[in-house]
């Protein structure tokens, strides 16, 4: 470790329709790792919209200001609350102005001000972060942070996907929660939805399109989906977070207007059984052997389904305190709750999830029967509202995830990466005798 305490590299941002989000899940984590600063030393690490790595005071900057609007916001001095002082209401204005400009300097990447441009190197002899190569050479004796575990925060693609956790495996670094193989499936709908389905979980019957497919041909991909299902349906993006592109269709017109929609997201199109008379719930999962299973928590949507402006309306400031509207604990009876809390377990399970984990369920209301949606990995799991409801507070959870990775970490050393067996292919190859 770092001297006395562990150095944690809090990577957000990143290439991904659901940037802000993770700016905004970044503040909270952040604020959190300063309660504990006795054990945990941060390193912000923001990614640009262009994938440039920069550290530095404005990052730290940017996640104050974001922590700051949502402490206002906590204290009651957002929506017209009638105990807004003077001060606050100040302090609201010039936070809020602060924080665009302060996310367009750092967007301007390596002509950013009051940042370094720094990168975690595929290479675990290195060991430290490297600076961009085109300013300085990468061998030079430089001295930059070490970084001794990850905490990687970016929702969507190029970071919840498995694409950070595997970058962190080939630089032997330990990093928070999913592996890169949990992290991919749990972020591709079409792929958990086969892997949910053969651990023997009830899921919503769905079918998947491609988008080369959709663009050829879209009177066969309506005709293909309407063998099995029947309207409406809803239409997701396979590789999206936070109900982006997600919308219902009553009609093939409206089915084809929303598939054209999500394929500007990703590659591939699930189109899925609608639950009309549906209660959504979700429910975390902590651990990496042992698990810990939260409260149950039901969302409360506006429309047919929860979706993107319920969990992020329009009126939302950053740094808001809470996405959707929900009730802890679910409104449902105690025997359901508990099924889905062990169906919660079974499907972290299944894509092999560790850390920690959010199952989100539908539930037919007619049947009272619970699907599982989707396994969403970190970040998207961070619900801390969610977990203190459930008996731990945010520093608590934290320091457990930490803790969980190191863990992992330690387990994954007992893993041989050599054998006998390919050194005695490689002796007779050169025809030396085995053992020399």
């Amino acid at each position: 470790m770092s001297g006395t305490l562990t150095r944690i590299g809090l990577i957000f941002g990143s290439r991904s329709v659901e940037r802000e989000i993770s700016i905004m899940t970044a503040s909270k984590v952040y604020e959190v790792l300063y309660s504990l600063r006795d054990r945990f030393e941060t390193l912000p690490i923001f990614l640009t919209a262009e994938g440039t790595w920069l550290t530095g005071e404005a990052v730290r900057d940017l996640l104050s200001v974001d922590a700051e609007i949502r402490r206002l916001a906590e204290r009651g001095v957002m929506g017209g609350a009638t105990d807004r002082t003077a001060l606050d209401a100040e302090k609201l204005r010039l936070n809020r102005e602060r924080y665009a400009p302060q996310l367009e300097n750092l967007d301007r990447g390596l002509n950013a001000t009051g940042v370094e441009p720094l990168f975690l190197a595929p290479d675990p002899s290195i060991g430290t972060l490297v600076p961009q190569q085109e300013r300085k050479g990468w061998l030079r004796k430089q001295l930059y942070p070490t970084i001794d575990l990850v905490f990687p925060v970016i929702h969507g693609t190029h970071g919840e996907d498995g694409t950070i956790q595997g970058l962190c495996e080939l630089a032997d670094l330990p990093y928070v929660g999913a592996g890169v193989a949990a992290s991919a499936v749990g972020m591709d709908k079409i792929i958990s939805k086969f892997v949910l389905k053969g651990a023997g979980l009830p899921v919503v019957e769905g079918i998947g399109v491609t988008r080369r497919e959709l663009l050829a041909d879209e009177a066969a991909v309506v005709q293909a989906f309407e063998r099995t299902l029947r309207y409406p349906v809803v239409i997701k993006p396979a590789v999206a977070g936070s109900s982006v592109g997600i919308g219902v269709a009553h009609d093939a017109a409206e089915a084809l207007s929303l598939a054209k929609r999500a394929i500007r997201f990703s590659t591939r199109v699930l189109i899925e059984q609608a639950v009309q008379q549906r209660i959504e719930v979700q429910c975390g999962v902590l651990g990496n052997h042992t698990l810990t299973i939260s409260e149950c928590e039901e969302l409360i949507g506006s429309g047919e389904m929860v979706g993107y402006r319920d969990k992020y309306p329009e009126d939302k400031k950053p740094g808001s305190a809470d996405l959707a509207p929900s009730i802890i604990p679910a409104r449902i009876p105690q025997a359901l709750s508990e099924e889905i809390r062990s169906m919660a377990a079974a499907a972290f399970r299944a894509i092999d999830s560790r850390g920690i984990s959010r199952v989100d369920f539908l539930i037919d209301s007619v049947a009272m029967k619970p699907y599982v949606n989707e396994v969403n990995t970190l970040p998207g799991s961070l619900s801390l509202t969610l977990w203190e409801q459930s008996g731990m507070k945010p520093a608590e959870l934290i320091t457990r995830l930490v803790d969980l990775a190191l863990e992992a970490h330690r387990e994954k050393h007992a893993t041989h990466f050599t054998s006998t067996e390919g050194k005695a292919l490689v002796d007779r190859r050169h025809l030396v005798s085995p053992g020399k």
